[in-house]
């Protein structure tokens, strides 16, 4: 599979709104579980090819595909919110993914949205993107990571390092987000804490393996291979059935 990772880095994602299941006294911000996640997530690939696209007003890719896991978490660690333009511009990253999986060889390509927001930055509507990526036969599976409403966030420090938090509004906007599943064959997914962002990707996988699975090209090829060796078998039984029972071709050198 060739999967792309794109995160959303707009400073939304410092909204603290993200605990572990039970842990709620633990304030861990959109952006720092996404990352926790992701990196583990790409720890545990072995075959998959893997490449990571940043956005908030802007899209960047990071790391193009590649195998070298390491180099895309070491990348992963390092990114923080507000260093690109504020925004989140859901279309343009969709577009820049695309992009990047365009000379792709492999039969299961898929982009992994990981955003908080609603669009509103973009200059290609995100569905638009969609649609471009389901003509490429690329799957695109949008996650939305915390929750609307009031929401803790980080609005400064005091003289002893305190950070201190205020209740802000969230928007979001999950029809879009279902809307760009639908057009592109992908799912749509919600997550509120980092097991719910596990377990979320975890079922990205399986829906992947289980469209791969059911590719007939697949299957056919497999079919032709096992009727060339049957051919083959069936030429060899002929050959030695000759050489039985004809004497002249016995003696043949």
């Amino acid at each position: 599979m060739d999967i792309i990772i794109t995160l959303d880095l707009s400073t939304t994602m410092r909204a603290v709104d993200f605990s572990p299941p039970g842990r709620a006294s633990e304030r861990l911000s959109r952006i720092e579980g996404a990352k926790q996640v992701i990196a583990d997530f790409i720890r545990q690939r072995s075959h998959d090819r893997l490449g990571l696209v940043v956005f908030s007003g802007e899209a960047f890719t990071q790391c193009p595909l590649t195998l070298d896991y390491s180099v895309i978490v070491n990348i992963l660690q390092t990114l923080r919110p507000g260093v690109i333009e504020d925004g989140t511009a859901i279309g343009d990253a969709l577009m820049v993914s695309v992009n990047r999986l365009r000379d792709s060889e492999s039969k299961s390509k898929a982009i992994i949205l990981v955003t908080d927001g609603d669009d509103n930055m973009s200059r290609i509507a995100p569905t638009q993107a969609a649609e471009t990526a389901a003509e490429m036969n690329i799957r695109v599976f949008p996650i939305l990571v915390g929750r609307g409403g009031q929401v803790p966030y980080p609005v400064g420090t005091d003289a002893f390092g305190n950070v201190h938090y205020q209740n802000v509004e969230m928007r979001t906007n999950p029809e879009l987000l279902k809307n760009i599943a639908t057009l592109s064959k992908g799912e749509f997914y919600q997550a509120t804490d980092t097991q719910a962002l596990r377990q979320d990707l975890q079922s990205v996988l399986d829906h992947m393996e289980k469209t791969r699975l059911m590719d007939p090209g697949r299957f056919t090829r497999h079919t032709e291979i096992f009727q060339l060796l049957l051919l083959g078998a069936l030429l060899a039984l002929l050959l030695d059935l000759c050489l039985r029972w004809s004497p002249r071709l016995r003696s043949f050198p």
